[in-house]
């Protein structure tokens, strides 16, 4: 894996030189869509479809306060051509696919530093997808304007927080594949392998697909909705079946007093099982009385939620997010296990405070204003006239 991990970071070095392909499938261009996020995720494509992942549009007049993407497609209907861009910010991609008998790959640029934002490439073999190579550039490339060609390679190879790689190779029985291994650099975590076992109804349907990583733990990465469950109804079964699960947690912590604030703490975009923190009502005065902000707990490093038994639920809410493109969905079942936590304060097990609260929050990128945080507050099941007892305390920036 280590040699295939090597080959894509030289196949993605070696795409420096391909920028000026982009105007040839410009020109091949057909037909254009728009959409409101990122669409053609080539690592689903196959044979048979390429899915979009997402809605598509013809008129982007309703797009003009959102992040427009542009896809173009080619005479036989396969997308060719994509371009996006931040107009705050006024940083722009281009990107194209290509497609041969035995690869298929999306390579994307940013056009304000030339960087290989994205470089996906599958290797199919006799029909059969054999090999996924994916790199990702953190930011997607945008950074580090000022450098030369040369110096921008080198900084982002020698950063360790530049890439987001995954290289996957696929083992087939019985003409379907049955497992694959795959190794991983992320930022933060580093180079670590994994692999996935594949099981199949009946039908030969695929029915889930678990991931086994280093340490031995495991995880179900992908569950058929045989259910035919839509959004909200999955989102309400998982919300509470999460809020269970957290009461069941805290049931076995040794809390000496009331809890008055109850903190899910996680990470929109891709982590959403939460670390649970608290506070008593006499943390709260203290931190008041030293000017600290009581809703932020300084306390983490608390306990995580076990989802195993209701894992299957969990995998397709990740599916869910994926496939439509909305990280909201998760941040939105959180919120709803909070309601229920903070309506029936803590379902009566655990001793809480007379204005108990729990709730959601991504402290890195939410909760930054008052206004902001009130409504997140409102969203967890909190109710307006707690919020104005507390906003009359001083609790509030």
């Amino acid at each position: 894996m280590n040699e295939l991990l090597d080959d894509l970071l030289q196949r993605w070095e070696q795409a420096f030189n391909d920028i000026h392909l982009i105007d040839h499938y410009k020109n091949q261009v057909n037909t254009i869509k728009y959409a409101d996020g990122s669409r053609y995720d080539i690592s689903k494509f196959d044979r048979a479809s390429f899915p979009s992942g997402g809605s598509m549009i013809d008129d982007s007049s309703g797009l003009e306060h959102a992040e427009k993407y542009k896809y173009g497609f080619d005479e036989t209907g396969l997308p060719c051509y994509v371009c996006f861009g931040h107009v705050y910010n006024k940083v722009n991609w281009e990107g194209f696919y290509t497609y041969t008998d035995n690869e298929v790959k999306y390579l994307e640029f940013c056009l304000n530093t030339g960087v290989p934002s994205e470089f996906t490439r599958i290797v199919f073999q006799d029909g059969r997808k054999v090999l996924l190579q994916r790199l990702v550039v953190n930011g997607r490339g945008s950074g580090y304007p000022h450098l030369s060609p040369q110096e921008r390679v080198d900084t982002l190879k020698n950063d360790e927080s530049s890439f987001f790689i995954t290289v996957i190779s696929f083992k087939y029985e019985a003409n379907r594949i049955s497992r694959s291994s795959s190794i991983h650099i992320t930022p933060g975590l580093g180079k670590y392998t994994t692999y996935d076992e594949y099981t199949y109804g009946e039908s030969e349907v695929l029915d889930s697909i678990r991931t086994f990583f280093e340490n031995g733990s495991s995880q179900l990465s992908y569950y058929r909705n045989e259910a035919n469950l839509d959004s909200t109804t999955l989102i309400n079964k998982l919300a509470s079946a999460m809020a269970d699960a957290i009461v069941e947690v805290l049931i076995h912590q040794n809390i000496q007093s009331p809890i008055a604030f109850l903190e899910l703490y996680y990470h929109l975009g891709d982590n959403y099982r939460p670390l649970l923190s608290w506070q008593s009502a006499q943390d709260i005065e203290d931190k008041m009385q030293r000017g600290d902000i009581p809703f932020i707990n300084d306390k983490y490093g608390g306990p995580k939620v076990d989802i195993t038994s209701f894992e299957d639920l969990f995998a397709l809410l990740e599916q869910m997010m994926q496939e439509n493109d909305d990280m909201q969905l998760g941040s939105v079942m959180l919120r709803k296990a909070c309601t229920i936590l903070t309506e029936s304060k803590l379902f009566g097990k655990i001793p809480v405070s007379e204005d108990f609260a729990a709730y959601a929050i991504d402290w890195s990128i939410e909760g930054h204003s008052d206004e902001e945080l009130e409504e997140i507050l409102l969203e967890c099941g909190v109710k307006q006239d707690v919020i104005t007892l507390w906003r009359q305390k001083g609790m509030f920036i």
